[in-house]
């Protein structure tokens, strides 16, 4: 599978794309994730068509800004937007993004509706989450490589806060198994809530975001967070099923 650089401004991002056919499936992966993420779910989609998936700035083969300053997940919706410019590929695209990646479709999705044929949510993080435990987390590291960005979680809140409203394509919101934080091996991170509160909150968050986009809600059966590799057929046929969409004739 060939590699790509592209130029995003100051820096290139690395991509591979692959396939044919509209529309253009593009893969936005979590915290530190890469282009090889989303091997699982790839081999169990039924459709033909165009693929999309790389490395943000600081992963894998990508370069990083001269400038690695904080970044909100707006800031990565941009890099993402110049990177599919850059690409020539004309769209209409459907975002698949896991954790932290999801929110980065999600603002993306807010930013630029008018080429987007869907949107996929795979256990998308929740930033209130993050700020409402005893010790926030005010920052998040986007990987481990030396240079690695960071986000900036408090400065995102309001621009997620602004993308979660009703969209005008089809979207799934694909939610962790229930019962997968009571297995936490270490919860004092999220103290004061229980593992029992966690679970039931991150359920209702996924409820809520679907609810807010308009979107069908979803529930993985097996594994934990990263359903892409635990339960990839649920992803697989949520992605399916926006392709076939897509390809219908508007009426």
């Amino acid at each position: 599978m060939a590699t790509t650089k592209f130029d995003v401004g100051s820096y290139q991002l690395t991509a591979e794309i692959t396939g044919e056919r509209s529309p253009t499936v593009v893969f936005i992966s979590g915290s530190g994730g890469g282009r090889h993420y989303w091997g699982a779910t790839i081999a169990h989609l039924q459709s033909s068509t165009t693929l999309l998936t790389y490395d943000r700035a600081g992963i894998g083969d990508s370069e990083i800004p001269a400038d690695p300053t904080l970044r909100t997940f707006g800031a990565s919706a941009d890099e993402l937007h110049s990177l599919l410019a850059a690409t020539d590929l004309t769209g209409p695209f459907i975002l698949v993004g896991h954790s932290f990646g999801g929110l980065i479709a999600l603002t993306y999705a807010a930013r630029w509706p008018e080429n987007l044929a869907g949107l996929v949510l795979v256990d998308t993080s929740d930033v209130h989450l993050n700020l409402d435990i005893d010790v926030p987390i005010l920052t998040a590291a986007d990987g481990d490589r030396d240079g690695h960005l960071t986000y900036d979680v408090a400065a995102s809140v309001e621009e997620i806060t602004r993308s979660r409203r009703p969209l005008a394509v089809p979207a799934v919101v694909i939610a962790s198994r229930v019962g997968h934080w009571l297995e936490l091996e270490d919860h004092n991170r999220w103290q004061p809530f229980s593992p029992a509160e966690l679970d039931d909150r991150w359920q209702r968050h996924q409820r809520s975001l679907a609810a807010d986009l308009g979107a069908i809600h979803k529930v993985a059966r097996y594994g934990g967070h990263n359903i892409q590799n635990d339960d990839p057929t649920i992803v697989a046929n949520s992605i399916d099923d926006l392709i076939d969409l897509a390809r219908q004739p508007t009426q």
